[in-house]
């Protein structure tokens, strides 16, 4: 039998009851005020209705009072999903119609939503600093709904599934493991709290009982992200490419990240080169992280790096088994490229109302997230792109990342996104986009000569300079964006 949350933050206050679970600048939470004051919070959303099997939407904006929010519906076994009150209302709306939400649970009215019951905090609901009666723990049925998550989808509605109180905490142990968490890791994310992605990462530091980073804004600049990273003792941060990218680039010299920080990246490629460079001028370690909200942590570089691998993003995670796939479905020798697929014990199994997108991308046991790849003879996973982003000039098969690698590999480019532009004779004609780092001159011909002589017929047609590539929240290019700028440009408008 699985251990609930709750459970486990009892254990944890119990083993090490000066430990803090929370800190914060000028403050810190330890593990027993923080169940006093889920278990304020539960009493009151108790009192107000929330009960299963009725789900319920947290769009607390406050850090603190969103994670006790959602430890306090844990404990009461009550499924939830964030509702970001910054999120777009439409979109808001439409996750609380799927999911046929009974409350939507805000610390300001104006985050409701239409139409839904709305539970606002009080104050003394998420205060520790009186004695609360006990919750007693919820786990009727440890593989039903808790967490409810969303990963993007093509037809713009984003897909969705769920999370169980036993995957919830599989999922938090691997990652602890795969990254090799330490009894006293001090985990800061960038990414906000009211956020799916940025709420799972506090919880799971909280699972495995180690302090969580609330740092109280979601876009520290770099001078303050490093004197929080000082303060606060932070041992593990975690980025997004772009957040990286951004602290380098904005990086004074006056103040270097501390040396017990690792920092971990995700959300996009790494440009080759990139840990180096942030190594050599922020401080840290630097390590990739590739993974899916369907699966969690597939692979990392931690602790060796990429090994002198091109585009590695590391070794499988324990208990992940990773395998590359031909068109034929059969299992491809190493160093072949291939579609990726993934197997864990804490993946989703399929999406809420969509089967289209279950069968496409859950098949035999496997999770098939869409993404190329090849795992070398030692085992390091190489990540290449998308799949649907494989271009075929005259039957030769081109991915992105090959392009982007090259041009990234130039002393005057910055970053790189390679696409392709679609014709009735060639098929796909490969060309690119670059922002240029403004160390050394270069333009577009230039560029083109020199990924001609690396790459031969798979290099870009045509190279485009821009002042800056189109990006969604994560940091990933938005390469549809590109493509139809491109062809504005071409028919002169």
């Amino acid at each position: 039998m699985p251990t609930p949350f709750g459970a486990m933050l009892e254990a944890h206050a119990l083993a090490r009851p000066a430990h803090p679970a929370l800190a914060m600048p000028g403050a810190d939470i330890g593990y027993p005020e923080l169940i006093r004051r889920v278990r304020r919070c539960a009493a009151q959303l108790a009192r107000e209705g929330c009960r299963t099997p009725g789900s319920v939407g947290v769009a607390v904006d406050d850090d603190l009072g969103n994670i006790v929010a959602s430890l306090a519906l844990l404990a009461l076994g009550v499924p939830q999903i964030a509702l970001p009150a910054s999120d777009p209302m439409p979109m808001r709306r439409q996750l609380a119609r799927r999911l046929s939400l009974a409350h939507v649970v805000v610390d300001d009215a104006r985050a409701g939503v239409d139409g839904i019951d709305t539970i606002v905090l009080a104050p003394v609901a998420v205060d520790g600093s009186a004695p609360a009666p006990p919750v007693a723990p919820v786990l009727v049925d440890p593989d039903a709904p808790a967490m409810y998550a969303t990963s993007s989808g093509t037809t713009g509605v984003p897909k969705l599934f769920a999370h169980s109180q036993r995957t919830v905490g599989s999922r938090a142990s691997q990652i602890a493991l795969a990254q090799g968490f330490a009894p006293d890791e001090r985990v800061m994310v960038t990414m906000a709290v009211p956020t799916h992605l940025g709420k799972m990462a506090r919880l799971n530091a909280l699972w495995c009982g180690a302090t969580a980073i609330l740092p109280g804004t979601p876009s520290p600049s770099a001078p303050s992200l490093i004197e929080l990273c000082e303060s606060l003792r932070v041992t593990y941060l975690q980025m997004t490419v772009l957040q990286a990218r951004n602290l380098l680039l904005g990086f004074d010299g006056t103040r270097r990240l501390p040396p017990f920080t690792r920092v971990f990246l995700g959300a996009a490629r790494m440009p080759p080169g990139f840990p180096r460079a942030f190594e050599s001028r922020v401080g840290g370690r630097v390590f990739d992280r590739y993974g899916t909200t369907e699966v969690n942590l597939i692979a990392t570089t931690w602790p060796a790096g990429d090994e002198g691998v091109p585009d590695a993003v590391g070794r499988p995670a324990p208990g992940t088994l990773v395998e590359i796939v031909g068109d034929d479905g059969a299992t491809c020798p190493p160093e072949t490229i291939g579609e990726i697929r993934v197997r864990s014990d804490g993946m989703a199994s399929g999406y809420l109302d969509d089967p289209v997108a279950t069968a496409r991308h859950f098949r035999g046991g496997w999770f098939y997230p869409g993404d190329v790849g090849a795992v070398t003879r030692d085992g390091v996973l190489r990540y290449l792109g998308r799949k649907d982003d494989m271009m075929i000039l005259n039957g030769i098969n081109i991915f992105p990342a090959e392009i982007e690698r090259v041009l990234e590999e130039h002393p005057a480019v910055g970053t790189a996104a390679a696409f392709p532009i679609p014709s009735s004779i060639y098929g796909d004609i490969p060309v690119a986009a670059v922002e240029l780092n403004g160390r050394v001159p270069a333009d577009a011909p230039m560029l083109v000569a020199y990924s001609r002589e690396r790459l031969g017929v798979r290099a870009p047609r045509k190279i485009v300079v821009v002042d800056a590539l189109p990006r969604n929240a994560a940091g990933k290019v938005v390469k549809r964006a590109l493509a139809e700028m491109l062809a504005l440009r071409r028919s002169g408008g």
